[in-house]
């Protein structure tokens, strides 16, 4: 599976530049939950000494999103925050979602900006049961909410915390009460 996500470029669709997406991988074993971020190469740590940081926010109302969030160290020994947002009114999200609750991991491909034409590195980011039961739960309410509003909204309230969240000390990340999900 490792292979599999070392061979992967950059989508010639996707900009050449600070950027973040989530894509369901085939694989043999069926697919893959990963996210996609391309940093300069000077941020890309080759040899991480810590797991990847998570953390997930949710918001039903207006419309049902999750903020996805993904923290590296780097090797300019920098904290890097990558931030994702999944409508779950979208089916291909709610497939990412499905994928990470079954499998408890999913895997975070780096690309960078000088050289998009190869993966350059590949974590593997463990979900502890809690978040899978999380998730598995703002699923299912995403499924049985109602509203047709529109996702931007949700977005930028999403955004708001995001900023929130990015502005907190480095030693905040390192502490295992911020891995856990959130419903705000």
């Amino acid at each position: 599976m490792l292979q599999v996500c070392l061979q992967q470029s950059w989508p010639q669709n996707k900009p050449i530049s600070k950027f973040v997406f989530p894509k369901i991988l085939p694989s043999k074993l069926g697919g893959l939950a990963t996210l996609w971020a391309m940093l300069p190469n000077h941020q890309i740590q080759r040899h991480p000494h810590h797991q990847p940081y998570k953390r997930f926010l949710f918001i039903e109302l207006p419309s049902p999103m999750l903020l996805w969030m993904t923290g590296i160290h780097t090797k300019d020994k920098c904290f890097q925050l990558l931030p994702c947002y999944l409508d779950l009114q979208d089916p291909k999200s709610r497939e990412i979602l499905v994928r990470m609750t079954q499998t408890g991991y999913y895997r975070l491909l780096l690309f960078s900006t000088e050289t998009p034409q190869k993966c350059t590195q590949v974590m593997t980011t463990t979900l502890d049961p809690q978040q899978c039961q999380m998730l598995h739960e703002w699923l299912e309410a995403s499924q049985i909410s109602e509203t047709k509003a529109q996702s931007g909204v949700s977005k930028f309230l999403l955004k708001n915390e995001f900023e929130k969240i990015k502005s907190q000390p480095l030693e905040k990340f390192d502490s295992d009460n911020l891995n856990y999900p959130l419903a705000i």
